[in-house]
């Protein structure tokens, strides 16, 4: 188990270093906050599309079009189970604190951190299931989410049609098919879309660690609910998660991905949701930075623990 645990924390470390670069990059003023936002854009609307159809394209059956759906199911329901847990705590802050440090807790980074986790430990395989995992989450995210910070009303209508056409779960649309009737693209599409997908982890990395440089240290950890929004999102909830799962002994590749991707650090989404509803952007900030930091040591050892029990099974 040692050296599962240090396979992958190799895999995160790297993850880290390249985390490091849009940090220094960032300081330096090479990359500016304008410049973060635009490359966040060309993730979520360019490179992220050509790597979940570039990876449906890519597999040669190792993933079945049932083993996708009870991907999405699993994460689903995890979400959900985690969502309604959460409204047991932190009755005593604010409703819009509360709502913020509960979305930290239900929603994980699977998009930035872990699908290109998923796709270091299993290849093209992956990248399909994270890829099912990220539908699930657009789907939840941007109802149940957008609500819990403060959205809806007037907004529904828009709430609903940004949980269905956003660039994840479109290209996922687009790709399912096109992998489930072994239907392939041209050879020039596929090899442009394979390029741009390969951007995806440095690329997804150097934004992270662009947004970890405008915090300060100090004010990361001095916020008690922070912590225990990050060990409840690193620890507790793919623990609890884990059990249910291991009993049913799904795919190895489903158990892996899944419990992988629930075990991220708090997503990204926080703080832009913050940013459109006018919710506590520092407080998301701090959630991100502080489970990103610690994400390091814990997601290695949650990796190499479904690992074990999938060996062991």
């Amino acid at each position: 188990m040692l050296a599962s645990i240090l396979t992958v924390a190799e895999k995160v470390f790297v993850m880290f270093l390249m985390m490091g670069v849009g940090y220094l990059c960032y300081k330096k003023r090479i990359i500016t906050s304008r410049g973060a936002a635009q490359l966040t854009n060309l993730l979520l609307y360019i490179v992220g599309p050509c790597l979940i159809i570039s990876a449906l394209q890519g597999n040669s059956g190792s993933v079945s079009t049932g083993n996708i759906l009870l991907t999405i199911g699993l994460f689903l329901v995890g979400m959900i189970a985690a969502a309604l847990a959460m409204q047991l705590l932190f009755r005593s802050q604010s409703p819009k604190r509360a709502g913020m440090l509960r979305y930290g807790v239900v929603y994980t980074n699977c998009g930035f951190m872990g699908l290109p986790l998923a796709q270091a430990i299993l290849g093209n395989a992956g990248v399909v299931y994270a890829s099912a995992c990220l539908v699930a989450f657009n789907l939840l995210t941007w109802t149940h989410g957008y609500l819990l910070l403060g959205g809806g009303g007037d907004d529904r209508r828009q709430m609903l049609k940004n949980a269905l056409l956003n660039p994840g779960t479109i290209s996922f649309a687009v790709g399912l098919p096109l992998f489930a009737f072994s239907l392939q693209l041209p050879e020039a599409i596929m090899a442009t879309m394979g390029s741009m997908g390969a951007m995806n982890t440095p690329l997804a990395m150097i934004v992270v660690g662009t947004y970890l440089a405008q915090l300060k240290i100090k004010e990361i950890f001095s916020d008690s609910e922070v912590l225990k929004v990050t060990v409840l999102r690193l620890v507790v909830v793919p623990a609890v998660f884990l059990v249910p799962l291991w009993l049913l002994q799904p795919d190895s590749g489903v158990l892996i991905t899944t419990v992988l991707l629930m075990a991220a650090p708090v997503g990204m989404n926080s703080v832009l949701f913050a940013i459109k509803l006018g919710n506590d952007v520092p407080l998301a900030c701090k959630m991100v930075a502080m489970s990103t930091l610690f994400s390091i040591l814990t997601m290695p050892v949650v990796a190499a623990v479904a690992q074990r029990l999938v060996a062991a099974g």
